[in-house]
């Protein structure tokens, strides 16, 4: 090759790199996703809907004579989710009713009484319910009692009551439903889902439906290791406004967060956290239906759900609400906060927010199961009116529950079958002589 061939070839080359090399200049961008960015990110969970939160506990049906009941899960979801596309109408102002009077309206023939943990606001259940008045009571309820005695008329009389504190209001209206005799012989053929239930007297005029027979159920162990910092730290983003400005101190078996005006403090002892803006005030600020919709809303923007919680209490001169753990539609209790999510509401914001920072118990390992029997809700509650220290008046309720442990030096989540009373308002496990009935 000649010289001055070369030199041309090796001209054109460098004239193509100069040209690719300006080429890709101009068009360069950054790629803003792979620089490393300091900013927390807040993580988003699945939100909850009204009627995944508040829900009913327990559903009894009473048939010739004798009532079946049941807590199970999927079958009072499968009954809650039919009774939502019934047209509920001409809702009345209250009625106020005797004991005995009102017992006849609850545990009457052909009634299905569905019950919820606690009151619950019109206002707040009309979206789940297909209420058609445009005008509704400003009130709650605890009890939706259905009368069944002529399905084939496809129109039922439904009663929504106040049972709590002996108030005894009634709300009574209609409901109509196309298919309601096929309802309630899906009920009535359910009979796997359903056990004998009974009423049992507490005071003169009011009773109580629970379970005839002993009650069997799984006693849980599940392995959890509580320090688990990633789930701490996607609260610290979540809870604090600017997380970047919040500053971490260590105190033991604690971690806390603060950022001038609110504070986290993390247990890891306990597996909980709290949460507490000092700023606001508790007090009676805010009605039933907006208590319990703010508080459902603040848990799915601030964290989530990220377990079976579900609406069991509310306590309004607090301007608190109580969201518990169920498992297997049986409630969770533990006395650190472990089982359930509290909420205290200030005038204009959560003064307090305190709950387990658990994941997901569905994600943890099972390590073991054992079935317990339980004696029947008869002999708790005839040993309940027995003992001289207790108020027949005061006791509210019986059902059975989980208690939880943690047993720290094994990691092991400890679900016991358990039963429970409410008492004055407080829920508390049966005991004898100190020590729990269970029958193995």
């Amino acid at each position: 090759m000649k010289y001055e061939t070369m030199k041309t070839v090796i001209l054109v080359f460098l004239v193509g790199v100069s040209i690719y090399l300006t080429w890709t200049l101009w068009t360069f961008q950054v790629n803003y996703e792979e620089i490393s960015n300091s900013e927390p990110v807040k993580e988003v969970v699945e939100p909850k809907e009204v009627k995944e939160i508040v829900q009913p506990n327990k559903l009894v049906f009473h048939e010739n004579d004798h009532y079946v009941g049941t807590t199970n899960e999927t079958e009072i979801n499968r009954v809650m989710d039919e009774i939502a596309a019934w047209k509920f109408y001409d809702i009345g102002e209250a009625k106020a009713y005797r004991n005995n009077d009102i017992n006849k309206v609850l545990y009457g023939p052909n009634k299905l009484i569905i019950e919820f943990p606690d009151l619950v606001p019109f206002e707040l259940y009309k979206g789940v319910l297909r209420v058609s008045d445009r005008e509704i009571p400003n009130e709650e309820f605890d009890k939706l009692v259905i009368d069944l005695s002529n399905p084939s008329q496809k129109v039922a009389t439904a009663y929504f009551i106040n049972t709590k504190d002996n108030a005894n209001k009634v709300f009574s209206g209609s409901a109509s439903y196309t298919s309601l005799q096929a309802f309630v012989n899906k009920i009535k053929n359910k009979n796997e889902s359903y056990v004998p239930y009974d009423s049992y007297k507490v005071t003169n005029g009011r009773s109580l439906l629970l379970p005839k027979d002993s009650v069997k159920l799984n006693r849980n162990r599940y392995y959890w290791d509580k320090l688990d910092g990633d789930i701490i730290e996607r609260y610290k983003n979540a809870l604090f406004p600017d997380p970047k400005v919040v500053e971490k101190s260590l105190d033991g078996n604690n971690i806390g967060y603060n950022d001038g005006t609110s504070f986290l403090n993390a247990k890891t002892d306990l597996g909980t956290i709290s949460f507490i803006n000092p700023g606001e005030k508790t007090g009676n600020y805010h009605n039933g239906k907006d208590l319990i919709k703010r508080s459902i809303d603040f848990v799915n923007q601030n964290g989530g759900w990220n377990d079976d919680f579900r609406y069991f209490s509310k306590n309004q001169e607090k301007s608190q609400v109580i969201f518990r753990l169920f498992m297997n539609g049986i409630p969770v209790f533990n006395n650190n906060h472990l089982a359930e999510i509290v909420q205290s509401w200030g005038e204009s914001q959560i003064y307090e927010y305190e709950r387990p920072y658990i994941d997901e118990m569905g994600s943890l390992l099972m390590t073991d199961y054992q079935e317990v029997e339980l004696p029947s809700a008869s002999s708790v509650l005839e040993s309940l009116l027995k003992d001289d220290k207790i108020d027949h008046k005061k006791i509210e309720n019986i059902l059975v529950g989980y208690q939880l442990d943690y047993d720290s030096i094994n990691k092991i989540l400890l679900f016991e079958p358990t039963w429970y009373y409410q008492y004055d308002g407080k829920w508390q496990p049966w005991d004898i002589k100190g020590e729990k009935y269970g029958l193995e």
